[in-house]
């Protein structure tokens, strides 16, 4: 019974810290095309990549949280192009006497980093006035519809439509992108209003695919050491 407990504790961890987080591309010409997280603490103006999950990151009052989509990876990652000015965001906002006000910046990217057939939304700031103890994933949910995959942030407002940050040849998808766009882009389909996030499965090759898949085969190898340990005390 503690070696089940333990396992499942162990998985539950680790999914509840993936939401927003990606792994870093294995080679310099491949990249994921996805949602980055980005934060700036109080006081700060410059923007920081996420090393913890949005669902578990608490921001604290007078912080500023950012997500860009775009293709990045371990040669570069994307950062919002909206400066990290708090007072920028919410200048008109009195702070209130209980809870806290995060300021949320959502940067869609630019066309050519855009899924074919697709073109980006323009640019917003938010200013979220919360419960003090709200994640940053919750944070968002107060301003925009959010599509997941099992922790993962997929989609804000109808952005990607469908795909959910897919391993790419970052040269060959900025090209292919490009003339999509050119051609001609139809509009993004928007998803529901509620706040309620909505799942759809990813495709081999993701992010996600490869940390759960990463996770499982360390349960699994925790699995076996402890059978192999059990049988080793019987015989003996």
């Amino acid at each position: 019974m503690i070696g089940r407990a333990t396992t499942h504790a162990a998985l539950a961890f680790v999914l509840a810290g993936a939401v927003g987080v990606v792994a870093p591309a294995a080679g310099a010409e491949t990249a994921y095309r996805y949602w980055s997280y980005w934060s700036s603490e109080p006081q700060q103006t410059q923007w920081s990549y996420a090393t913890e999950g949005s669902g578990t990151h608490i921001p604290a009052d007078g912080s500023i949280e950012g997500w860009r989509f775009g293709i990045g990876g371990e040669a570069a990652r994307i950062s919002p192009g909206i400066a990290a000015d708090f007072d920028a965001v919410c200048s008109g906002v009195p702070k209130p006497e209980s809870g806290k006000r995060v300021a949320v910046v959502i940067d869609s990217g630019t066309p050519q980093e855009a899924p074919p057939g697709e073109a980006p939304p323009a640019a917003r700031t938010a200013c979220v006035v919360t419960d003090s103890a709200a994640t940053g994933y919750q944070v968002l949910l107060e301003v925009a519809s959010v599509r997941t995959d099992a922790g993962f942030v997929c989609g804000i407002d109808g952005y990607p439509s469908s795909e959910c940050a897919p391993l790419v040849d970052a040269a060959q998808e900025v090209s292919e992108s490009a003339e999509a766009v050119d051609n001609e882009a139809p509009a993004v389909s928007a998803v529901s209003e509620s706040t309620e996030s909505t799942t759809q499965a990813s495709g081999i090759g993701t992010p996600l695919a490869t940390a759960v898949a990463l996770s499982l085969l360390a349960l699994a190898g925790f699995g076996m050491w402890r059978r192999r340990r059990s049988l080793r005390g019987s015989v003996t």
